[in-house]
């Protein structure tokens, strides 16, 4: 009597039992695949701010209020930033680091702005000022800066359209050693490129007594 009653207890015993182990077990997967899920998201997440951070670095490595900013080879170019045009032409300026132990040169300077941009010099004669293109290009000897700027050496845009302070300019710089180098600069207002008044006279565009072609 004894045995015949004890049996089915256990047995009701372990049918109860059986149930609470497969929920707790249950629980168990569950937890797991959750913590799974949040760490497969964790995980994500960081390389997706970085990426996201590294576009963000990218653009305003393009054009600033300090003007634009690229490198090729050896050389540095920083600070690149066009002058507001009053007329049919205006100058861009910036400098370039040479690191390097060997010098080079800017042979051309091209824009989907302007049909055609020369390098000059400006020479000065008494009061006045006249420009000299560069045919052979501006030189950039080894472990030294060259600075174009108004008043001085500079890129200028012929017949360039309709621009205004704010707006970037796709620009490509070809240098003979170190070739082609595309950068975004920034158009500026005239009075904060400072200088000599030299951008007076590359807003008279194509005057002949502005650009002399020596």
């Amino acid at each position: 009597m004894m045995t015949n009653t004890i049996a089915p207890v256990g047995q009701t015993l372990r049918m109860v039992r059986k149930p609470r182990q497969l929920a707790v077990g249950a629980l168990l997967v569950t937890g797991v695949m959750l913590g799974a899920g949040c760490s497969s998201d964790d995980s994500a997440s960081p390389s997706e701010t970085t990426a996201a951070a590294q576009t963000s670095t990218s653009m305003k490595m393009g054009a600033s209020n300090k003007g634009g900013s690229a490198e090729v080879g050896d050389l540095k170019l920083t600070e690149a930033r066009i002058g507001e045009p009053a007329g049919p032409a205006t100058g861009m300026f910036l400098t370039i680091d040479n690191t390097g132990d060997q010098p080079d040169t800017l042979v051309a300077v091209t824009t989907k702005v302007s049909p055609e941009v020369q390098l000059h010099e400006t020479i000065k004669d008494g009061d006045s000022t006249a420009m000299k293109e560069l045919p052979g290009g501006v030189q950039v000897p080894a472990q030294a800066s060259v600075i174009l700027k108004p008043g001085g050496t500079h890129a200028m845009m012929m017949k360039v359209d309709r621009l205004a302070a704010g707006d970037e300019v796709p620009v490509t710089l070809t240098f003979k050693n170190a070739g082609d180098v595309e950068m975004d600069v920034l158009v500026v207002p005239l009075a904060e490129l400072g200088g000599d008044g030299h951008m007076d006279d590359t807003d008279k565009g194509d005057d002949a007594d502005a650009h002399s072609d020596g």
